[in-house]
């Protein structure tokens, strides 16, 4: 019969090699071949791969045959386990464990404070790392690092990161590349980017993960070409790319929209070895999208052998993006007949199409595929259903899912959906019942639900409740008006014949958004033949945008309303002077079947 010796080298090395399953398989046999449990030398590498792995049940009865064998106590058994506890999210299990314990290694500590930092409970973690601080208990650069793994976005990790590095300066750990990489990541994601970029200056040594991390931090701020900035001296700093750092290049890329740089993008990962990354692959798939070359996308995305869900998603969003609703649905298709399922995302991009297409039908096909997946309840995917099913005037069908959802689960993108498409067919009132409604469950409204609002009540020609919405946009919640609000508001006016109150509402705005709003004032003046209504057109707001055909026409069209026929005919010669075209309008109807 073998003996537990020879078990736990093999347990050891198949843990050690990260071949967790087969490690848990040896257990099970060792079990099987009559030995009782194991001793201190089996256990850590057991509890490593259910960590490994997260499976914490299998761990709570390897904690029990731990007990069984007596190896529980053993200090470094007593540790792997509250590791694999700690790992696996069960926080109170490894909190008992961790009070439980006679004496602690540093080990325990920075497995409690990592355990609450990543359960993002910063201000838990944060006691316990002061209190192994009082107990004199010297924290390492693993602690920190611990401390500084959790949620990046809360706020009060945003003064964290400095606070951090100020103890690894007094403390000698400054030097701790890790550390230092995770103090630049918490501030890059707390937004302090000028602080991470005085560190990164500072910083003698640095690793991949410092220059990505930097590198994100300029993408968040739309600041593209820092970032190729940063990665060519990267690259002269003798570094090599790895795929996050190609990720962030080629997110850079996709904000520059560059063709020659997206084809560039694709010489780098095919030299670097990372043709076949799949993360990688359907980035580049939505860079050449997003660079208008659907040809080179489509051709990226044939030469992968093995399709995840990621890169259909990318290829179909691709042509929704590019204008190519049809090509889109196709592709969806044909994901349908292999054995990649969508998920939230790809059924969002599918009913886009849908709706860019105006067809209920085939939005009518993409739900029963929704159904079948089960992903009827992800929010996500009923608000775009809701969206979609307005955008083909199927306010009832939109209404139904709308209803499906519990009130209490409703966030503010759904609401604003629904109000938005009552508002885009017409019915004011119901959008504005939908509305208050909203407001009684306690959702707070932002600038886009206002602007869903005073649009319902200028296609449903509610005066006085678009005035009363106006107000409270800015009086009630602060908000500050944008040019959508001053057009829905002023389009109201104007269409209700109201103009002298729209024309107060234009007085008071800046001049730059008065240029965007011109048109509702000039068309509702034409048609009353209004000649008050020229005061307001100043040459400074034409030449705001000398590009706008628009202007020009309605101007135009006034002025020979009014019967000033050389005046009317100088602003249309001004169209074929500049080369302006008036933009043609166009709309799609679905035939049966």
């Amino acid at each position: 019969m073998t003996t537990l010796p020879h078990w736990n080298h093999l347990i050891q090395l198949a843990a050690a090699s990260g071949a967790y399953s087969q490690c848990l398989g040896h257990y099970a046999a060792l079990l099987a071949a009559g030995l009782r449990g194991g001793d201190a030398s089996t256990f850590p590498s057991l509890a490593k791969s259910c960590a490994a792995l997260r499976l914490p049940r299998l761990g709570r009865s390897l904690h029990a045959h731990a007990l069984l064998a007596g190896a529980a106590s053993d200090v470094f058994v007593r540790t792997s386990l509250l590791d694999m506890y700690a790992k696996c999210a069960c926080l109170p299990d490894a909190r008992l464990l961790f009070d439980e314990m006679s004496s602690r290694t540093l080990v325990s500590w920075n497995c409690m404070v990592t355990a609450y930092s990543k359960s993002s409970r910063v201000e838990e973690a944060v006691a316990m790392f002061n209190t192994m601080r009082g107990l004199g208990v010297r924290p390492s650069g693993g602690t920190l690092v611990g401390l500084m793994s959790g949620s990046m976005n809360s706020v009060a990790t945003r003064s964290l990161g400095l606070c951090l590095y100020g103890y690894s300066l007094k403390s000698g750990l400054d030097a701790d590349l890790p550390v230092l990489n995770s103090v630049l990541t918490m501030l890059v994601h707390g937004g302090q980017l000028h602080a991470a970029r005085l560190i990164f200056d500072s910083m003698r040594e640095k690793s991949v993960v410092s220059w990505s991390a930097m590198a994100s931090g300029f993408l968040q701020a739309g600041n593209y070409m820092e970032v190729f900035g940063l990665f060519n001296r990267m690259q002269a700093a003798g570094h090599k790319f790895d795929w996050v750092a190609l990720v962030n290049l080629i997110s850079a890329a996709v904000l520059l929209g560059n063709l020659l740089v997206a084809k560039g993008m694709h010489a780098l990962l095919v030299k670097s070895g990372f043709e076949s990354e799949q993360n990688l692959v359907s980035s580049l798939v939505n860079l050449y999208a997003r660079c208008g070359d659907l040809e080179a996308a489509q051709e990226v995305f044939d030469a992968v052998r093995w399709k995840d869900v990621v890169l259909w998603t990318s290829m179909i969003t691709g042509y929704v993006e590019g204008g190519y609703p049809d090509k889109a649905l196709t592709m969806f298709d044909s994901m349908l007949r292999t054995d990649v399922e969508p998920n939230e995302a790809t059924v969002s991009s599918a009913l886009s199409a849908c709706a860019d297409l105006g067809s209920a039908n085939q939005a009518k096909k993409v739900e029963d595929h929704v159904v079948a997946l089960g992903l009827q309840s992800d929010l996500r995917v009923a608000t775009a259903l809701i969206y979609t099913y307005c955008k083909c005037g199927s306010v009832e069908l939109a209404k139904k899912i709308f209803d499906g959802v519990k009130v209490t689960s409703r966030d503010l993108a759904i609401w604003s959906a629904m109000i938005n498409g009552y508002a885009c067919n017409g019915e004011g009132s119901e959008a504005l019942f939908l509305f208050s409604e909203m407001q009684k469950e306690g959702v707070q409204p932002d600038a886009i639900v206002f602007t869903h609002v005073l649009t319902a009540c200028s296609y449903s020609g509610l005066i006085d409740e678009g005035i009363r919405c106006f107000h409270s946009l800015t009086e009630e919640y602060g908000i500050e008006p944008s040019v959508e609000h001053y057009m829905c508001i002023i389009d109201l006016l104007c269409k209700s014949g109201h103009i002298s109150i729209a024309k107060e509402f234009f007085k008071k705005m800046p001049i730059k958004l008065q240029n965007l709003v011109l048109a509702p004032i000039v068309s509702a003046s034409s048609s009353h033949c209004a000649d008050s209504s020229m005061d307001l057109i100043s040459e400074e707001l034409l030449n705001l945008d000398p590009q706008n055909s628009g202007h020009c026409i309605l101007i135009s069209n006034m002025l020979s309303c009014l019967g000033k026929w050389k005046k009317a005919t100088a602003y249309r010669r001004l169209l074929s002077k500049q080369g302006l075209v008036k933009e043609p309008g166009l709309s799609c109807i679905e035939l049966s079947g």
